[in-house]
């Protein structure tokens, strides 16, 4: 039996295993065959992912995550809070700032009082080698130029940003009217973006309130995207659409992101903050045949 906890942040939704020391228990797991059991919303438990404690490298603990699909993320920002909310509770951690492994480096979460979760989600990457994006995709001033023939919009131009994680960044007018279900997988695997992408696309409501839609690698429609928040919030930006703190309007609820960078400086850290709730905990057995 492997004892676990499901949280969410603003409805982005996550199970977290504790795999160290007397507790581990997956070494001998194909661990992305687990997450793809039990993120299974019809057969598991149903989750955006799922979150493996482990033993950290020059710190107490690190962040394993894992998307529904099987395959491994470099780093998730709902998770992360929702994660170091969960360390909290365990009293593993205390109030003020605390350093956290993640597959995109050692990043900072603050607690403050009653529990509220701030990340540091470190700065962004602007360069396309490193996002990675193919150059020969870029379009004017920056742009990355996605054509999907067979669709209506057929031409779409985004601003790809990393979090650690691949991420692209479509205006438009109104997103309620984006047909994400069907253009989300499409552009995920583009061609454009060598390791898949996030999609954000984003609808500037005001300087202080953006409006998101995200479809997640490997996830397809979440309704929260803590690193596609702070990715949009980065482009918003360095198109000088917001100002440095804004509120980020995403289907399960709101985040906040602070971002002081612009396209002449983006040497500054993005931060990220929001709510978490644990929903429930339980017990997963290996030894019931799975689908």
């Amino acid at each position: 039996m492997i004892a676990f906890e499901k949280w969410h942040g603003a409805g982005n939704d996550f199970v977290i295993v504790d795999d160290r020391g007397e507790n581990g228990g997956l070494g001998r797991l194909d661990l992305g065959g687990f997450a793809r059991q039990v993120c299974d919303r019809h057969f598991g438990v149903g989750a955006d992912g799922l979150l493996i404690a482990v033993a950290g490298d020059g710190v107490a603990v690190a962040m394993r995550m894992f998307n529904p699909d099987g395959s491994e993320a470099e780093m998730c920002g709902n998770g992360l809070r929702c994660f170091a909310r969960w360390l909290w509770g365990r009293g593993e951690i205390g109030a003020g700032l605390t350093r956290i492994g993640t597959g995109a480096g050692l990043l900072g979460v603050t607690v403050a009082d009653g529990g509220a979760i701030s990340v540091d989600m470190g700065y962004p990457i602007l360069h396309w080698s490193d996002i990675p994006v193919r150059t020969d995709f870029q379009g004017t001033s920056g742009w990355v130029t996605l054509r999907l023939p067979g669709w209506d919009a057929s031409t779409l131009e985004a601003t790809a940003v990393s979090m650690g994680n691949p991420h692209a960044v479509v205006f438009v007018q109104d997103v309620s009217k984006v047909p994400l279900e069907e253009i989300g997988p499409l552009l995920e695997v583009h061609q454009v973006f060598p390791r898949r992408a996030n999609i954000e696309f984003c609808e500037v409501v005001s300087k202080t309130k953006l409006r998101v839609r995200v479809w997640e690698r490997g996830a397809g429609v979440t309704l929260a995207c803590g690193t596609g928040a702070c990715a949009v919030m980065v482009a918003a930006r360095l198109h000088g659409l917001v100002s440095e703190t804004a509120v980020l309007e995403l289907p399960g609820g709101n985040l906040e992101a602070t971002w002081a960078g612009s396209a002449s400086d983006a040497a500054h850290p993005v931060h990220l903050t929001g709510p978490t709730e644990k929903t429930f905990t339980g017990e997963w057995s290996l030894l019931l045949p799975r689908r």
